[in-house]
């Protein structure tokens, strides 16, 4: 287990939580702000997990998806690309949400913070015991989640 504390402990964690992951990525979170999501480093780790195959999967469930376009070209560029591999969903608003963020990789990783609005968490590269349970809760949110950012505008 390794505690972080700041901002940049936590980009670390999840770089070092992203780096051990094969196949699946899921993410619950407000938002991407703190986690700086296109960085170049970062974005070509989240893009060698798209091309990857191998039923490769990441799923963003985020409490507020209204900046993601805007803020993450980068991120858009990989939902255009790999849409069957990468999903953004916002959670469902009328539903009780976690007071916690989390990350987890491949059903084994765990990257956990008590409070969305904080930095402050731990990240467990080996915790199935946990890593199960967040994926129920994750589960079962995102399965009551409306669709999310879609890659392109269509008009009339």
């Amino acid at each position: 287990m390794n505690r972080f504390e700041t901002p940049a402990e936590f980009r670390d964690a999840f770089d070092a939580l992203l780096a051990g992951t094969h196949r699946q990525l899921r993410v619950y979170d407000h938002d991407l702000s703190l986690l700086e999501i296109d960085h170049a480093p970062r974005h070509a780790a989240l893009r060698a997990l798209c091309v990857a195959g191998g039923g490769g999967r990441i799923e963003l469930l985020l409490d507020d998806i209204s900046r993601v376009a805007r803020a993450h070209s980068r991120l858009m560029q990989l939902v255009r690309d790999f849409g069957h591999v990468l999903e953004i969903r916002q959670a469902d608003p009328d539903t009780p949400r976690p007071d916690q963020a989390f990350a987890l990789a491949d059903r084994h990783g765990v990257l956990l913070r008590a409070d969305k609005a904080a930095a402050l968490g731990t990240l467990h590269l080996d915790d199935a015991r946990d890593a199960v349970l967040l994926n129920q809760r994750f589960e079962g949110m995102w399965q009551r989640s409306p669709a999310g950012v879609s890659a392109s505008t269509l008009g009339l």
